[in-house]
């Protein structure tokens, strides 16, 4: 018998757990805090920030978000004073993280985390020759996630690995918590709403130790093309963890604790707020 109040009931309703995953996390990014003019303040105490690109515009309508254009918004690479600082980056090689994002779903072609090495999307171009990236998107094509992951250069620039995770589709004018994480070995596996969806087994990375290894929502920069997520995309909550693998269970603690079933304000039981 479950009783209501005990932490099975919550669980099961799934209801808003108490709080995120803190332990290694080093990126909280929570849309009704921080919200400067030309960045967007991590809530990690002596955290480094993301810069707002291209007068992205910040929304108070509930839930609050950042919107897209669609043209050339997203939040990216920080750079000196008065535009966030220090880039927020991840450590690339063996190195564990995990990325997760709520974001609204609508149509159109979503780029939820891209990290170049050496290539972010400010870049006028990529580094000559082959460079590492990781790319997380959905595609409006199919309504599915796909992931991508390109070694340093190992002779042939076009080397990389993908999957397509054909067992969720995604559905239109719909808030969604997509979160990717990375054993440091080769396992990359991915939730939606903290559910497993599917993994890509492979032993490329991130380069390590190399150029800026920046983490960048909206956009990539792939051998010299640019592309952004479609008009209309709605960024909230952002989490980024360095050398930090999330299990299964704390990813679905993380989706539980920055939702609310009775509160259409923070994406609401139906998440189409």
């Amino acid at each position: 018998m479950i009783l209501p109040g005990s932490t099975a009931f919550t669980k099961t309703l799934g209801q808003q757990s108490d709080a995120i995953v803190t332990t290694d996390l080093t990126g909280n990014f929570i849309p009704t805090a921080g919200i400067q003019t030309n960045y967007w303040d991590n809530q990690v105490s002596s955290g480094l920030n993301l810069r707002r690109f291209n007068g992205i515009g910040h929304s108070t309508t509930d839930p609050d978000h950042f919107l897209l254009d669609g043209t050339n918004d997203y939040l990216g690479k920080a750079s000196g004073s008065g535009y966030g600082g220090d880039p927020l980056e991840l450590g690339g090689g063996t190195r564990p993280f995990t990325l997760g994002q709520w974001f609204k779903y609508n149509n159109v072609n979503h780029y939820i985390f891209y990290c170049g090495d050496g290539a972010y999307v400010s870049l006028d171009g990529p580094p000559a020759g082959g460079y590492s990236y990781i790319l997380l998107e959905v595609l409006t094509s199919n309504d599915q996630c796909k992931f991508s992951v390109r070694p340093p250069y190992t002779g042939t620039p076009t080397d990389a690995a993908t999957a397509t995770f054909s067992s969720f589709t995604f559905v239109d004018d719909t808030w969604y918590y997509v979160a990717l994480t990375h054993d440091g070995a080769n396992d990359y596996s991915v939730y939606v709403n903290g559910s497993f969806i599917g993994s890509l087994t492979s032993t490329y990375a991130l380069a390590y130790g190399s150029d800026t290894l920046a983490v960048e929502c909206g956009a990539k920069n792939l051998d010299n093309t640019k592309s952004y997520s479609g008009a209309g995309t709605k960024i909230g909550h952002i989490h980024v963890y360095e050398n930090g693998y999330l299990t299964n269970s704390q990813v679905r603690q993380n989706f539980l604790a920055t939702h609310d079933i009775h509160d259409n304000r923070i994406y609401g039981t139906t998440y189409t707020g």
